[in-house]
């Protein structure tokens, strides 16, 4: 009796084991006419800046980087393999309100290092595996400060995430 029962129970695991293997076929997600998809995409994304940066630094910072991988790699990449045809996913890279946005003389201008910045991140998405035609980046400079912190404080120096019309 207990070899009966044991080969049923066998049996039930082999059959949900084969059940959870058959591939399921995902469709494409569509954007609807009031565009649904781009802000629950955009909210989500909100979610996962990249920040930390130094005073005038592109560079990624390492901690900060490791963290943000574990975390949040698995979300993005799981939105950029679903961006509908037409968008694609900005890297923003911003800056703090101190210094110039445009070079002026030796300085190099808020507009180019939220372009650097943006443009290592983009790098390290690509060196992380999330790869895509529809990733781009961009840097805005310090245009689109965060409304709950300091213009000027470190805060500010980060890059975010956002789907766009291509």
């Amino acid at each position: 009796m207990k070899k009966i029962i044991g080969l049923i129970a066998c049996a039930a695991v082999l059959a949900f084991a084969l059940s959870c293997t058959q591939q399921v076929v995902k469709e494409q997600p569509k954007v609807a006419a009031d565009n649904t998809f781009l802000p629950v995409s955009n909210s989500q994304l909100s979610k996962f800046p990249v920040s930390g940066f130094a005073y005038k630094s592109a560079k990624v910072p390492a901690q900060e980087w490791d963290k943000w991988a574990v975390v949040a790699a698995p979300a993005v990449k799981g939105i950029v393999d679903n961006i509908p045809d037409g968008y694609v996913l900005e890297v923003r890279g911003h800056t703090d309100a101190r210094g110039p946005e445009s070079a002026m003389g030796d300085k190099p201008g808020n507009l180019k290092i939220s372009t650097d910045r943006a443009k290592a991140v983009y790098d390290s998405l690509s060196k992380a595996g999330i790869k895509s035609n529809k990733i781009t980046y961009r840097g805005v400079g310090s245009s689109q400060p965060l409304a709950n912190a300091d213009p000027s404080s470190a805060q500010q120096r980060r890059v975010t995430f956002m789907i766009v019309p291509k």
